[in-house]
């Protein structure tokens, strides 16, 4: 069995599901939905030079930092059509869909597709709560390989995803605000900045003699049911845990075999197989 390795840390007046990184609005609460392929979040050393670049560039909108070709920490955010080495992860050294890369990503274990997410009210808008958000993640394989769903009822705040009280002025800066990076997810906010729901397929127990051709076993999976997308949306409630304030999605697509360029270097490994 094909195993999936996902990732939580683990009145909605419009539900809006687009390609790519996006900013929509519903009401006056802005959401911002970025996907972003990461290093694994289980054993990366480069997963908390990530995570803080993540952050930053949500919350300023600052977009990408940095080259992923030569610096496992960068964050790039995708564009509407990802690689296939972009959303697998291996319990072995792996970067990008090729095992064993010299340094530095030597200490990598694969990548793993994350939903990015800020969410404000501007200060004008009702304060909210981590706990009352919820998320929706799917692929369109025909196994629904990647759907990961649920909520943050009972997480805490953390350096993944923290929350920001913008004090008694309700307007960010000014020297009252206040930033909860940790503490349970029930501290009212204005404004929630989250690296995001993560998932991917695992190579790790694959078939194949080598590292290699786990990753190709997943890549020929992969590959045979492409194109597909993989879609994340989230829906922030208010306190009483039933009225919606607002959501937003964004989805990415897989491209078909027709589609695929090249994979770290090398020709597309799914490709290689058939012959």
């Amino acid at each position: 069995m094909r195993r999936i390795l996902n990732w939580v840390s683990v009145v909605s007046l419009t539900l809006v599901t687009v390609l790519g990184g996006v900013k929509t609005a519903s009401a006056d609460f802005t959401f911002t939905v970025a996907p972003s392929s990461a290093p694994n979040a289980f054993g990366s050393p480069s997963w908390g030079p990530y995570v803080a670049n993540a952050l930053n560039s949500l919350q300023n909108g600052s977009g990408s930092t940095g080259d992923r070709d030569t610096d496992p920490t960068a964050y790039e955010v995708t564009g509407a059509v990802i690689e296939l080495g972009d959303v697998v992860v291996s319990g072995f050294s792996s970067w990008r869909g090729v095992a064993g890369q010299p340094s530095p990503f030597n200490g990598e274990y694969g990548n793993r597709l994350h939903f990015g997410l800020r969410i404000t009210g501007g200060g004008s808008e009702p304060q909210f709560r981590l706990n009352d958000l919820a998320f929706d993640m799917s692929s369109g394989d025909s196994g629904n390989s990647l759907v990961f769903a649920g909520n943050f009822a009972g997480f805490n705040y953390s350096a993944t995803r923290y929350g920001i009280d913008y004090g008694a002025d309700r307007m960010p800066g000014g020297g009252d605000d206040t930033v909860y990076n940790s503490g349970n997810g029930l501290s009212l906010v204005d404004e929630i900045v989250y690296v995001g729901v993560g998932n991917a397929f695992d190579a790790s127990f694959e078939p194949g003699p080598t590292d290699q051709d786990k990753l190709d076993s997943v890549f020929y999976y992969i590959d045979s049911e492409s194109p597909f997308n993989i879609a994340c949306t989230y829906t922030l409630f208010a306190p009483d845990g039933v009225t919606e304030l607002g959501g937003a999605g964004a989805r990415v697509m897989v491209p078909g075999p027709a589609s695929c360029a090249l994979l770290g270097g090398l020709l597309v490994i799914a490709k290689r197989r058939r012959r």
